[in-house]
């Protein structure tokens, strides 16, 4: 895309706009950088374009810039401004981070993008790590929170054959209009950020803007099991390939488990062979959602030319990213996980369902609205108890007796206690997992901090840190 003369206007002063803004100075634009937030909060960032000449326009926007300018670009998160539909009524062209970045890629590199309420984080990292091992070059960033997208356009895995991963949310495929990823996987719509789309088919239908540009020569990767996801695949102009965990299923295109669900099975996926088995047991992460997560991976991998041994080199060697059911330690084979990434109910349920050990949950925080009924549904046949901690524990325990649970339901005044009296209802071949399905600000500053103190109260009840980086 030709950026060179151009006057570009860049709206939000975080991350992703530091990248565009610099990205399209080295193009040759006039850079105009614009956000709601006086100078005064933004100095930090300010002075990451120090040496970049920037038109600064802070604390509000400018109507006439947008109208008078030849290119919008939207940070991810910015909501829909006045100032953006009126650069569209006067023919300005308003696009997403995203967007950018695509329409500068190669012809010849390939783009795995993955979005969708939970999961796309480990799919995507997951992903990046199959494609590492393939020996092409390759990229892993967009929504991960590493490198935006855009930084993907001047690196190495911009080249015939290379391999560019990306999360994408659904606020970057707001303003898409020809993004087309290669594979694009959606691995499932739940209930989130209806603030911003109003309804959830609205924001479905965001989510699955993955597949609406793509050709039919590329693939769209679908969760079988998501009524959302299913609607939106009905209308994917490309070649489906359905993803199944569920016991029993069984996929023509695509992936599901072996009746002993030791193995992931690929079926009729382009350029690969008619059926590919991958042994569960390369995987370190656990969780019925993290199978599906891998599903999505390795369909997404394969599809874009991953040998199968890239595939379980890249599976054998990935580590969970933190506070998302991530195996941090033991004490006599009982082990300790922190999912504090699981900050709603449809999260915990995800990740408790199939899990491979009896569990202890530690559960609670700031109560989010709605039912907790998903969860404890998924904590049937596998929870041995409940430690609650902050201020939903009043709900979460009342929502637990209403729904028949026979183990223990404890309070636990902090963190410590809370660890404490979870490893107290262990035996061996237990786990005690944080999963809290709760916002973390009534104990912590945010659910970081609040898996930072799990894992110090597991090492306090002597629970062995555990070295994942080999």
């Amino acid at each position: 895309m030709e950026l060179r003369g151009k006057q570009v206007v860049v709206v939000g002063l975080a991350q992703t706009g530091i990248a565009v803004a610099r990205f399209c100075h080295r193009r040759g634009a006039r850079v105009v950088v614009t956000d709601g937030k006086p100078a005064a909060q933004l100095a930090e960032r300010m002075a990451q374009l120090d040496g970049v000449p920037v038109t600064w326009q802070l604390g509000g926007h400018d109507l006439a810039t947008f109208t008078s300018s030849d290119l919008v670009v939207m940070s991810p998160g910015v909501p829909t401004l006045p100032e953006m539909t009126a650069a569209r009524a006067a023919g300005v062209e308003v696009i997403a981070e995203i967007e950018l970045a695509y329409r500068c890629f190669h012809p010849g590199a390939r783009l795995l993008a993955i979005t969708g309420t939970n999961g796309k984080s480990t799919t995507t990292a997951l992903a990046g790590a199959l494609c590492a091992q393939s020996g092409r070059p390759s990229f892993c960033g967009g929504n991960l929170g590493n490198m935006p997208l855009i930084d993907a356009v001047d690196h190495a895995a911009n080249v015939d054959g290379g391999l560019i991963v990306a999360e994408v949310a659904a606020f970057m495929l707001e303003n898409c209009t020809s993004f087309a990823a290669d594979a694009g996987v959606l691995t499932n719509v739940t209930a989130d950020h209806l603030d911003r789309f109003g309804t959830m088919e609205c924001y479905a239908e965001m989510k699955g803007r993955i597949w609406d540009w793509q050709r039919t020569d590329q693939v769209a990767i679908a969760n079988a099991a998501d009524p959302w996801v299913v609607q939106e695949a009905a209308g994917a102009p490309s070649q489906v390939l359905w993803f199944d965990s569920r016991p029993g299923a069984d996929v023509a295109a695509g992936a599901c488990l072996s009746a002993d669900r030791t193995e992931i099975v690929l079926r009729a996926v382009p350029g690969a062979a008619a059926e590919e088995r991958y042994p569960v047991d390369d995987l370190v992460i656990v969780g019925n959602h993290n199978l599906e997560n891998a599903m999505g991976a390795y369909l997404a991998a394969r599809s874009c030319g991953v040998s199968v041994d890239a595939i379980r080199a890249g599976a054998r060697s990935y580590r969970p990213l933190p506070h998302r059911m991530e195996w941090i330690g033991e004490q006599d084979d009982i082990r300790f996980y922190d999912d504090s990434k699981g900050t709603n109910v449809a999260s915990v349920a995800a990740s408790v369902r199939g899990f491979p050990r009896p569990l202890v949950l530690i559960a609670g925080g700031v109560d989010k609205g709605g039912s907790y009924a998903a969860m404890l549904a998924a904590l049937d046949g596998v929870c041995k108890g409940m430690v609650l901690i902050g201020a939903a524990a009043p709900l979460i325990r009342a929502a637990a007796a209403a729904h028949g649970a026979t183990y223990p339901v404890l309070d636990a005044a902090d963190m410590h206690e809370a660890v404490a009296r979870a490893a107290a209802l262990c035996v061996r071949g237990d786990a005690v997992v944080l999963s809290p399905a709760c916002a973390s600000y009534d104990m912590f500053q945010n659910y970081g901090h609040r898996g930072r103190v799990f894992r110090e109260a597991a090492a306090a009840v002597g629970a062995r840190r555990l070295d994942l980086a080999g």
